[in-house]
């Protein structure tokens, strides 16, 4: 549902930081629920209550709340946060004490500043967050204590006050709707940095950086645990990538990773290291079986042309391959045995496989 809001949210939206943009879709979500409340509110003032005067004076907070959108689209967000907060206290403020004054308890509204705070200010911006927060409590505190002036409508009946009041608690539990939507905001944003840190962005596989350290660990953690490492090299990728432009070249590297990803075990760890190289680590049961693993994924590309506006390729690929069954292995012997097994590969012509055992494991059994 609130991806239909995506166009509304996006208001303001530009090179930001992750945390800036996050905070740019609140202020827009939060302007959303003050127009569309105060026109309930107003509605309900005209139809339910017969009372045009109310209905007339918050309908034009609708048009004030709206403004903040101007200000988003300017690119003046710092001064639509405060804006916002100030016509929402405003309004509060005047519709209780002066339009209802004591009878309609909507000063509660003012019990979500503090929540609302906490979801477009930063942490370090403390003096914002504590004085709009006690800024709202004082208001509230005010409406309560002042002498309370005639009030320009009356809610006459109990039924009326009953139906308000309850409305004006759904509005307070639209603040849980809304830190529920900051949370899963926030959620995603996190996801999408950790994805960033560790993903390599083109292919979607793990990163160079990462698929080193996971391999570092898995070498240290014990000198039992079998590892394989599958270097997979396309061949004359550089010559297509130049004969088709980069953005096909860019696609293809896409379909290829995709194509790795399908005929490997669901727990290997694949990881686009160069432009048209990929590494590959199988772990324990997988390790024996390292050179099945590489004929599959030789064959699969090989079998599975990629296709393209304009026509379709087939890819082959070279193939090195290094076993490790025990003894003490580095990560970065690892993958230089297996590079150069893929090396050899290509010298002999390419689209086919190496293997070999690491040196670790041949010095051991000698």
């Amino acid at each position: 549902m609130l991806a239909s809001f995506n166009p509304i949210l996006s208001i303001g939206l530009s090179e930001h930081n992750q945390l800036m943009r996050h905070q740019i879709r609140m202020t827009n979500l939060l302007t959303v629920i003050c127009v569309v409340g105060t026109l309930i509110f107003s509605t309900m003032y005209w139809l339910a209550f017969q009372l045009p005067i109310a209905a007339w004076h918050n309908v034009s907070y609708a048009f004030l709340y709206a403004a903040t959108w101007l200000l988003m689209w300017s690119g003046r967000w710092y001064i639509a946060r405060y804006y916002l907060f100030f016509m929402f206290f405003a309004q509060q403020f005047i519709m209780s004490y002066w339009v209802f004054a004591a009878q309609s308890q909507n000063e509660l509204l003012l019990l979500v500043s503090p929540t609302i705070v906490l979801l477009l200010f930063d942490p370090n911006e403390r003096l914002a967050r504590y004085g709009l927060s006690l800024t709202a409590i004082g208001l509230m505190f005010s409406i309560q204590v002042l002498p309370t002036p005639d009030p320009l409508v009356n809610l006459s009946s109990l039924n009326s006050k009953t139906i308000y009041l309850s409305i004006v608690l759904i509005f307070i539990a639209l603040s849980v709707i809304l830190m529920d939507f900051y949370l899963h905001d926030l959620y995603t944003l996190n996801r999408q940095a950790r994805q960033y840190i560790q993903r390599e962005p083109l292919a979607q596989t793990w990163n160079a950086t990462q698929f080193y350290r996971r391999l570092s660990t898995e070498c240290q953690s014990s000198t039992d645990k079998p590892i394989a490492i599958l270097c997979i090299n396309i061949d004359h990728f550089q010559s297509f990538n130049m004969q088709q432009g980069h953005h096909i070249g860019d696609q293809s590297l896409q379909f290829l990773a995709g194509l790795l990803d399908r005929h490997l075990p669901h727990d290997a760890l694949l990881s686009r290291t160069h432009a048209d190289q990929f590494l590959v680590m199988l772990k324990e049961n997988d390790c024996a079986d390292a050179p099945k693993w590489a004929v599959k994924c030789h064959h699969a590309i090989e079998e599975t042309p990629f296709t393209f506006h304009g026509g379709a390729h087939a890819f082959t690929a070279s193939i090195g391959i290094v076993q490790h069954f025990s003894g003490n292995a580095k990560a970065i012997s690892l993958i230089d045995q297996a590079c150069q097994a893929m090396t050899e590969a290509k010298q002999a012509g390419g689209n086919q496989c190496v293997c070999q055992l690491s040196q670790m494991t041949v010095s051991q059994a000698v």
